[in-house]
């Protein structure tokens, strides 16, 4: 079974208002670590943005190197990746270009699912998504 994570995975990870979902998430991040999770470097910029705007540059960078810490296969943008994103973009009008790539490598990678819960994920009829 192979997973790719979201950006919104970790940053409810990271931003978590309960210590259950803290614990939930938690939990979630030791079974995708156990899998070899999927990161798409997309993830990594939205992560890393994320962080730095709201909480600033020091936190981002030990955000970003954190999450290359772990034991995840960091997916880098590529030709296909690129080129099949462009194609769920324009055959899912209004999706976003990060999770078109996001898409685009799950089904590139044969990913079973998307750890999300972004529901533009739901539109694509190629990718399945699970979440918490």
């Amino acid at each position: 079974m192979t997973l790719t994570i979201d950006t919104r995975f970790f940053l409810t990870h990271l931003l978590a208002d309960s210590e259950e979902l803290r614990r939930s998430t938690k939990e979630r991040l030791i079974q995708l670590k156990k899998v070899g999770g999927i990161v798409p470097t997309i993830v990594l910029h939205e992560v890393y943005n994320f962080v730095c705007q709201h909480v600033g540059k020091d936190v981002a960078e030990m955000r970003v190197k954190s999450i290359l810490g772990e034991e995840f296969r960091i997916v880098e943008l590529n030709t296909s990746i690129a080129i099949n994103s462009a194609r769920l973009k324009y055959k899912y009008r209004g999706l976003p270009t990060a999770d078109a790539i996001i898409a685009a490598t799950s089904i590139e990678l044969k990913s079973t699912r998307i750890i999300s819960d972004d529901p533009h994920f739901e539109q694509i009829k190629e990718v399945k998504t699970e979440w918490i």
